[in-house]
């Protein structure tokens, strides 16, 4: 059988080129992660409970980044509280896409949310698609994003409203989807084939997913406008993540982060007092608290503008049109 291959980030290396800079410090590594929307860091925390609240947006925003609020409150009038602290030039928000999601993208617009994101496992589906187009059409001049998908399908059907997709399905750390639904496909290559298709119909791509260390930020960076990540963020000291502290009779261990998947049990109970469908596909880690979310940042960008510097570029533009791949064993 002639099956599709897929390569992750750990199967691919940016192959050595000429260096046309002085130094990394000269490469500029913005980009227009969604149509209309520049960041000087292209990194996005991901919408998840543990990862972000409103005082962690705000933190990225105000170091040149993103972060996406996260949809699981007890109710949208808690979820839209929390939503009006944010500051910064955009606000981004997730929604699903249910019966009362239109109503909810309204109230959070007219608190300045200026960037929807719908958030759902599967997004390449009619019923998102017919809801992304409803939404476009309430609010033209808010920013719309649609995800995940492994499947250049969605943009091909809805590169005309669309302002961004996210892609990725299951390459998260503490996603189940492929151990529970056996769907998946390794991020490099989802990245890859949406690369010049992207390009063509000027939709941007976010990465979303198998971001372990700075290095696969890079690699996700040669094909997409911009990249998700949730693990790295949720180890700041400052992210949404409870810290848990595990105690066995005089003993305390180092206190831990809790990092969970949204369909997660943890996640779940919490917020649906239940597991939807009765399958969790998310789990559980522990996480040792890293550095504060500014090192962070800035950690991550000079492993960009150094990638960038490697492969020959000056810019987003010159690394992703001039930068070539080494397959690795």
């Amino acid at each position: 059988m002639d099956f599709e291959l897929s390569l992750g980030f750990e199967n691919i290396s940016i192959k050595h080129q000429k260096g046309i800079v002085k130094s990394r410090s000269e490469v500029d590594i913005s980009s227009e992660v969604i149509r209309g929307v520049k960041l000087q860091i292209p990194l996005i925390a991901s919408c998840m409970s543990t990862v972000t609240n409103a005082n962690f947006c705000n933190l990225l925003s105000a170091n040149g980044s993103l972060g996406i609020m996260h949809r699981a409150w007890t109710n949208n009038e808690q979820y839209v509280e929390e939503c009006k602290k944010l500051t910064g030039e955009w606000k981004a928000a997730a929604i699903g896409v249910s019966g009362n999601d239109l109503e909810l993208a309204d109230m959070l617009v007219r608190v300045g949310i200026n960037i929807l994101v719908v958030d759902v496992a599967h997004g390449y589906s009619d019923h998102v698609i017919q809801f992304g187009k409803q939404l476009k059409k309430e609010y033209p001049d808010v920013k719309l994003v649609l995800g995940n998908t492994n499947n250049i399908g969605l943009l091909l059907e809805t590169k005309s409203f669309v302002d961004g997709i996210r892609v990725g399905i299951s390459n998260g750390s503490i996603c189940e989807t492929k151990n529970v639904a056996g769907c998946s496909e390794k991020q490099f290559s989802v990245v890859y084939k949406f690369r010049k298709i992207s390009k063509e119909y000027g939709v941007p791509i976010l990465s979303d997913g198998s971001v372990k260390e700075s290095a696969d930020f890079v690699k996700a960076m040669t094909c997409a406008n911009g990249v998700i990540a949730g693990r790295i963020f949720a180890m700041c000291p400052e992210s949404a993540a409870e810290i848990y502290q595990y105690q066995y009779n005089d003993f305390f261990d180092a206190p831990k982060k809790i990092y969970a998947g949204m369909a997660s049990r943890y996640v779940q109970e919490k917020w649906f007092g239940k597991v939807k469908n009765d399958t969790p596909e998310g789990k559980i880690e522990y996480l040792e608290i890293g550095e504060n979310v500014d090192k962070l940042l800035r950690r991550y960008a000079g492993a960009l503008r150094s990638g960038i510097s490697y492969a020959g570029g000056k810019d987003i533009k010159t690394f992703q049109e001039d930068v070539e791949f080494v397959r690795l064993a």
